[in-house]
């Protein structure tokens, strides 16, 4: 993909846009992130007290892992605390690999795919950077209107340019919003700056992202399947820019589009109201999430400013009042992704029949359950 106006920049992110978690410091996962990882400091993937795995690359292509750095699907510069977890394509770098499976129904990283060594990526350099971009991209002037219906509990993000539609909005006019609604032409790119020191989702709560479809003319709400081409190039080329938060709290319901949060530690999910999907890549300082909370390999395809100089960033207006309420109505299915509700590797799913090869008394299990229809 090329960007065909001077002022954009194909490919923003640089090697970081390859991944679709990209933390700082520490992550603690569960579940599955369908492409790549790089943690910088300590990640505790999967945990046999739940019990949880986490597996990764589930839609990495073949050719994929020789694209990222040293050409390993996961990179850990602390050490990585494994339970049941998976490389479904690729190989994995750590400072230190601990096995903290229950002795006898479990594995630490099947097929020994993690070795130790130093890691390929940069974090200080990268995170640098990142904070860089998400501040320039905070102060470039929004041209897209942002709008909430009277009750207060939407919250509307409309643009028409074909290229890149800017917008910029409190977090707390954010949380609000019951729902929130994005209609811009297919193709294009969108930047929303989400200002403030943090972001709850589960606030209001949220209970679900509309895009516009332009095939059907029509808000669709995101989920893993929804919609047509259309509303997928939307969704392909949407971050939500976050350059003031400190915390970031993500709920049940589906995310569509990149998360750059530099600054904030980013939860997705909660004991009390369940896990959320990503539907896109999340760039953050740290990354907590419960079982069942997926990432997505939707990773950020679209343009955005190059070149830009940290300034002041743009206050946000209050949004506009619309004519006439046009919220749409809550999910039937509130928990996240229609079509998906997690996968797990451990030991509780390995005794329900997974494939278990027992080769000189040593354990070599692959188990994953994934109701998602591939």
């Amino acid at each position: 993909m090329s960007c065909p106006y001077w002022y954009l920049v194909t490919n923003p992110f640089g090697a970081v846009g390859l991944y679709a978690e990209f933390v700082e410091k520490d992550s603690v996962r569960h579940s599955d992130s369908e492409g790549a990882v790089a943690v910088g400091g300590d990640a505790y993937f999967g945990d046999p007290a739940k019990p949880s795995g986490f597996s990764v690359g589930s839609r990495l292509t073949a050719a994929d892992p020789a694209e990222l750095p040293g050409g390993h699907s996961v990179v850990v510069g602390g050490t990585l605390y494994a339970n049941n977890v998976v490389l479904d394509k690729g190989t994995g770098v750590a400072g230190e690999v601990v096995n903290r499976s229950t002795p006898g129904r479990g594995f630490g990283v099947d097929g020994d795919k993690v070795r130790t060594g130093t890691s390929p990526v940069d974090f200080g350099k990268e995170f640098t950077e990142l904070r860089k971009l998400s501040t320039g991209w905070a102060g470039v002037r929004p041209d897209g209107e942002v709008s909430a219906d009277p009750s207060g509990q939407g919250v509307f993000l409309t643009g028409t340019d074909a290229k890149l539609n800017v917008f910029a909005v409190k977090a707390s006019d954010l949380e609000r919003a019951g729902a929130i609604s994005l209609k811009v032409p297919a193709g294009s790119s969108t930047l929303v700056n989400v200002l403030g020191g943090s972001y709850d989702m589960h606030a209001e709560p949220t209970y679900g992202v509309w895009i516009w479809d332009e095939n059907t003319k029509g808000f669709v709400q995101d989920d893993y399947n929804s919609g047509s081409d259309a509303f997928k190039q939307v969704r392909s080329k949407l971050l939500w820019n976050l350059p003031q938060a400190e915390t970031v709290k993500k709920n049940h319901s589906s995310r569509p589009g990149t998360i750059l949060a530099p600054d904030a530690a980013v939860s997705t999910g909660s004991a009390s109201y369940g896990p959320g999907h990503v539907n896109g890549s999340v760039i953050a300082e740290s990354l907590t999430t419960v079982p069942g909370a997926e990432t997505h390999r939707m990773n950020f395809t679209g343009c955005l400013p190059g070149g830009t100089t940290p300034g002041p960033i743009v206050t946000p207006e209050p949004p506009k009042p619309t004519e006439t309420p046009t919220t749409p109505a809550p999910s039937a299915t509130p928990e996240g992704d229609l079509a998906t509700t997690g996968s797990s590797v451990g030991p509780g799913v390995i005794g329900a029949g997974a494939a278990v090869v027992l080769a000189g008394g040593a354990l070599l299990a692959f188990a994953k359950r994934r109701r998602r229809a591939s």
